[in-house]
């Protein structure tokens, strides 16, 4: 029998460590109810919880010096075992004794999900898995690590490309990397071997499957019962939701024993104070989601698998519609601040350790190396269904918080609501221009409960398609107004370095870990802020990338205030440069883009803008108009 081991793991490296360490487990008892151990290691203790116990092993283990502790799920140890002649009961003990003989590097042989904590008596090292499945926090002083935030005041995330070496006080992380594509010849049958190798690794004795009966879900149970699992799917939402009545439709179709959980608006409601404090977060996507996890895992106990990272690989996110392979790598990059962490201890609140088969490395590979022509909605996958006889395979759902009609129970306005329960979520820095999409994406950032820890401005040398240039040195003036601290520096002639270098002492200073941007449709601006977070070990956020320009013109002039700076564009006269824009001036706007065939929000620079007020400034900036 295969062991399941839904666990947590924290260390911590100062006075009174024991006492602290036992609260910090105790905070992640969902992690691991069967079992806890404590270790004393020089100058603290490391803890280990284990939850659902099938011939496992013990942790932390320790050897003379070195020791270890991880919450990891090795698909390939036996074969790592028999390659460097390790004899190992089970992963943890292969990745211990590989990590003393070859060191921290050895963890790229590793495939599957995994966060490590381990020292070789001189250093610890923190390590994880690179998509980000299994979490990793940490903080410096005193130096402290858990899998969940909440285990010590002021952890932050460790970034999955990232890992970390403490020493003397001192921390160190090291880049180790994104994935790189793979060109295939035959990309429908390449991806149909890699996925059902991914299925077959992770099958256990037994277990469920998150089913919503869409192209995603259907796709695994087609390859679980290829492989002969014993397996039973389950459908969360509200009666007669659209989850539900596909679900029903294509288990049907496909001979699948579906249980289905059908949820009331009141036991809803019961359960969001709980989510929000399990997930450190009250942005409304993110709790409405774990809402589905949650209920699920409560009833669909050991294993269950999930369809989790086919949107973000495969392009089935609604604002995707540039560069879908740059836009499906900018997905799978943030992916662990947006959905692995949630389901991760969602899931494992239920009693559920939850898999994705989407998210193996293999299958990663081949989805960027795809051409964007198979990234359109999911083609590929859709390709893939039809082949293996799928006769719902056509059908376009909406994601989960939708489908399972839950988005529709939280009371509105919902950040307002939930706030309640989860004040504030992570500290962002937002990139400001002084123009109107950085303030407006700002503006979203705070009212979903983020916190804006710094402004980050950029003042170019020279005219500049990375950075705004009209007025930007007033952008003092907008972060006065907003009580904002503010990080201003002069552009050299690497734009792109002195960005990176900007972020790094935003997060030195104001402990950022996401950086919102204005981007709404320049993949040339977008990539580079997406490369700079990366870079710099922090989330990046885009919430206007992809809306409609003439819906977004006619909103913002209502929630801002901001006036025209500069134009560009035929038809645009002088006359414009000071006009302050409201609804009607948004109209104009409009109508002279259709006939003159610009931009309506002046994305491709048609126009340049100052924003005056905002919800956030004390008082509006004066300008006096023969300055600008």
């Amino acid at each position: 029998m295969k062991g399941v081991k839904m666990c947590g793991i924290a260390g911590y490296f100062g006075e009174n460590w024991e006492n602290i360490l036992r609260k910090a487990l105790n905070l992640m008892k969902h992690r691991g109810r069967d079992s806890l151990k404590i270790e004393k290691v020089e100058k603290g203790g490391i803890g280990y919880l284990l939850h659902s116990i099938s011939g496992f092993v013990p942790q932390p283990l320790i050897d003379g010096d070195f020791w270890f502790v991880g919450n990891l799920e090795i698909y390939n140890w036996r074969d790592i075992a028999d390659k460097f002649g390790i004899e190992a009961e089970n992963d943890a003990e292969l990745a211990f004794e590989l990590l003393m003989r070859k060191g921290v590097s050895a963890c790229r042989l590793f495939s599957g999900q995994y966060a490590i904590a381990f020292s070789d008596s001189s250093k610890i090292y923190l390590i994880r898995d690179r998509v980000g499945i299994a979490p990793l926090f940490y903080s410096v002083n005193p130096f402290s690590f858990a899998s969940e935030r909440k285990a010590f005041p002021k952890l932050r995330e460790l970034h999955p490309r990232y890992s970390l070496i403490f020493e003397d006080g001192e921390i160190e992380t090291l880049y180790r990397g994104f994935f790189t594509g793979r060109k295939v010849k035959d990309p429908v049958k390449e991806l149909d071997r890699a996925l059902r190798e991914a299925v077959r690794r992770r099958i256990w004795d037994e277990q469920w499957l998150l089913f919503s009966g869409g192209v995603d879900s259907a796709l695994l149970a087609s390859y679980l019962i290829e492989e002969g699992a014993n397996f039973k799917a389950i459908v969360v939402g509200l009666e007669r939701s659209p989850d539900i009545v596909r679900a029903e439709k294509v288990a049907r179709e496909m001979n699948i024993k579906l249980e289905k959980i059908v949820l009331k608006r009141e036991t809803i409601l019961k359960r969001v104070g709980k989510i929000c404090k399990l997930i450190e977060s009250s942005d409304p996507v993110k709790v409405e989601a774990s809402l589905v996890t949650y209920f699920a895992s409560l009833n669909c106990p050991k294993v269950a698998f999930s369809g989790i990272g086919a949107d973000e690989i495969f392009g089935g996110q609604a604002r995707m519609h540039r560069s879908r392979t740059l836009e499906c790598i900018w997905a799978l990059r943030n992916i662990y601040e947006r959905s692995t962490y949630t389901n991760n201890v969602c899931g494992f609140a239920g009693g559920t350790e939850l898999r994705f088969p989407y998210l193996d490395e293999k299958v990663i590979e081949i989805s960027i190396g795809l051409d964007d022509s198979w990234k359109e909605d999911k083609k590929i996958l859709r390709e893939l269904a039809k082949i293996r006889g799928i006769k719902g395979y056509l059908e376009h759902r909406k994601a989960p918080q939708h489908g399972s009609g839950i988005s529709t129970i939280i009371p509105k306005p919902k950040p307002e609501y939930l706030s309640k329960f989860w004040p504030k979520n992570i500290k962002l820095g937002a990139l400001i221009s002084g123009g109107k999409d950085s303030w407006y994406a700002l503006h979203i950032m705070h009212r979903l409960n983020y916190e804006i820890a710094c402004i980050i401005s950029i003042l170019p040398r020279k005219e500049s398609m990375l950075f705004h240039v009209p007025m930007v040195e007033m952008v003092r003036e907008q972060a006065k107004a907003a009580g904002i601290p503010l990080i201003m520096k002069k552009a050299g002639e690497n734009e792109e370095e002195i960005l990176r270098k900007v972020i790094e002492e935003a997060v030195n200073k104001f402990s950022i870990e996401g950086v919102v941007s204005g981007a709404i449709s320049s993949q040339y601006q977008r990539k580079r802020f997406e490369d700079a977070c990366e870079k710099t070990g922090v989330a990046s956020f885009s919430p206007l990338w992809g809306v409609d320009q003439k819906t977004y013109l006619r909103k913002v002039c209502r929630e801002l205030k901001f006036i025209i700076v500069e134009v560009a564009a035929e038809g645009l006269e002088r006359e414009w440069v000071g006009k302050e824009i409201g609804p009607s001036e948004a109209e104009s706007l409009i109508t002279l883009s259709k006939k003159y065939g610009f931009n309506p929000a002046g994305e491709g620079g048609e126009y340049e803008t100052f924003v005056i007020d905002a919800p956030l400034f004390s008082k509006p900036i004066r300008l006096e108009l023969e300055k600008i």
